[in-house]
């Protein structure tokens, strides 16, 4: 189906990883369930890697990527990164809690929401993303229509066509407050994300990518302190302004921020990029693909071969994209004799996969610093 090929995995090949495994699979496990704030993951550096890290990650998909052209208004159908058209939702959020700044959380504009979740989406370059800025699409061809007239507008309207998405993200929020003591109090609070993928021409909510519930506490992004606030006969006296949107609008666009990241984490991960590895000198690799196929700065990959339908990693590398392809340096080498043999002949110049072989790149999830350069 083609909404799901970015998260397909073949159960041939899930059925050779679990076969490689030492020990049986255990698919179940009694484990508690945390109800602290969501924590982002982020992918383990390349230099960090130990020989058993070497694995080939979930949802990996390469079959047909030598069908790919990259001409983003004409992609092949058969290209596993054909990148998803998509339009955003952001629900109008649901407010809990009872008492003290509850009229001020309610009052968040949620339109900022999406309009940061349109802008960390589309930075990642996986998706083609369809804005709902209609204020702005709006002003902009307003004074483009001032400025060239009607007919200059409307022949470059013909241009483009409109995108159609092939589904939709909504995310629902819940946003609660609390306080805790009487003279002296402050003020907690909770933010909770879900998201639904659905493809809105069958109605169906789609299984992949499955990115959970995220929750984002106020003490996440704030010293407790800071939202403390002193009260005398039941008035407000100093400290935070609970009672003040302005404030309150600070605290939870950083709430929001940080769950939009951490929302960005498990997307890299379910939705990883793949290059062809067109070949080795000594340590270094040539990829095929860069930024086009959603290759971040300063990634790490999972260097494999993919031959007959059996995968094999050969090492690890970091690397560094550019606009239509990438470099990388294999950081270690898996133990083994396909990649010894592979390692032998790159220290001696080029080594380009054989007839019938192919060796391709996997990202593992969000490079390491990712998140901090975007802020």
């Amino acid at each position: 189906m083609k909404l799901l090929k970015f998260a397909s995995l073949s159960l041939f090949s899930a059925a050779l990883l679990v076969g490689c495994q030492s020990k049986p699979a255990q698919h179940t496990q009694v484990k508690k369930v945390s109800n602290r704030a969501s924590n982002a993951e982020v992918a383990k550096s390349a230099y960090d890697f130990k020989d058993s890290d070497i694995r080939v990650p979930s949802y990996f998909d390469t079959q047909g990527l030598e069908r790919c052209n990259f001409d983003v208004n004409n992609e092949n159908e058969g290209c596993p990164l054909k990148k998803p058209i998509v339009r955003m939702y952001f629900d109008v959020a649901r407010v809990g809690g009872e008492g003290e700044g509850v009229n001020a959380l309610s009052a968040f504009d949620d339109q900022r929401l999406l309009m940061m979740l349109e802008n960390q989406f589309a930075g990642i370059n996986r998706f083609r993303i369809i804005t709902r800025d209609d204020e702005t699409v709006a002003q902009e061809q307003q004074i483009y229509l001032e400025q060239q007239g009607a007919s200059e507008l409307a022949k470059r309207v013909g241009q483009h066509s409109v995108l159609k998405p092939d589904f939709i993200v909504k995310l629902d929020s819940m946003r609660t407050v609390k306080t805790e003591g009487s003279i002296t109090s402050w003020m907690d609070y909770t933010l909770e994300l879900t998201s639904a993928v659905i493809n809105p021409y069958t109605r169906e909510k789609l299984s992949h990518p499955n990115l959970g519930k995220i929750r984002v506490k106020s003490e996440d992004i704030r010293e407790r302190s800071e939202l403390k606030f002193v009260k005398a006969n039941n008035r407000y006296v100093s400290g935070y302004r609970y009672f003040d949107e302005a404030h309150v609008n600070a605290v939870v666009n950083d709430m929001a921020s940080r769950g939009i990241d951490i929302l960005l984490t498990r997307m890299l991960t379910e939705m990883p990029a793949t290059t062809q590895v067109l070949g080795i000198k000594g340590n270094q690799i040539s990829l095929d693909r860069g930024q086009n196929a959603g290759v971040l700065p300063n990634e790490t990959m999972i260097v494999f071969s993919y031959e007959a339908g059996f995968i094999e990693p050969i090492g690890v590398a970091h690397v560094t994209p550019s606009a239509n392809s990438a470099i990388g340096e294999i950081t270690r080498w898996k133990s083994g004799d396909l990649a010894g043999n592979i390692q032998k002949t790159a220290k001696k110049g080029i080594y380009r996969p054989a007839s019938g072989m192919k060796i391709f790149a996997v990202s593992v999830g969000t490079p390491n610093g990712f998140l901090e350069k975007r802020t």
